[in-house]
C-alpha cells in the first residue's frame, strides 16, 4: 500500500495497544476470579476492614483490590454520600462531563457499609 493511502486511512490500522490491554486484562480477571475463589475469606475480610485504616489488608486481598482500582474510569463505580454522614450510595462513571448514574437502592448508614457494596458490586460484575 502506497504511503500516502496508510497517511489517509487509518482505520487499517489497529491500535496493539488496546489488543495487548484487553488480553491483559482477560488474564487478570482470571487470576483474580481464582483467588476469589480459592480465599472466600477475603469478602470477610474487607467487609470487616473496607479502607484498610484499621489494619492493613492482606496480601491476596490487596491483589483484588488492585485489579478493581486499575479499570478504566468510565463505568466504574464509587461511593456516593447523597446525604453526608448519614446515608450513602452506589454511583457510577457513565459519561465525562455528565452527572454520574446514582443507585436507587441499596442505601447504605456508613461510607464503609458503603465501600463494601461497591466492592461485592464488582466480584458480581467479575462473575457475570
Amino acid at each position: 500500500m502506497p504511503e500516502s493511502e496508510a497517511l489517509t486511512r487509518p482505520e487499517q490500522f489497529r491500535d496493539r495497544a488496546g489488543d495487548w490491554y484487553a488480553y491483559y486484562d482477560s488474564e487478570r480477571r482470571k487470576e483474580v476470579l481464582q483467588l476469589l475463589d480459592e480465599h472466600p475469606e477475603l469478602v470477610e475480610e474487607h467487609a470487616a476492614n473496607p479502607n484498610g485504616y484499621r489494619n492493613y489488608h492482606s496480601p491476596t486481598l490487596q491483589r483484588v483490590l488492585n485489579y478493581f482500582r486499575q479499570a478504566p474510569v468510565l463505568g466504574k463505580y464509587y461511593v456516593y454520600a447523597s446525604v453526608p454522614w448519614q446515608e450513602y450510595r452506589i454511583a457510577i462513571v457513565t459519561e465525562r462531563g455528565k452527572s454520574p448514574d446514582v443507585l436507587d437502592t441499596p442505601v447504605f448508614a456508613s461510607e464503609e457499609e458503603a465501600m463494601h457494596g461497591v466492592f461485592l458490586r464488582r466480584i458480581a460484575d467479575l462473575r457475570a
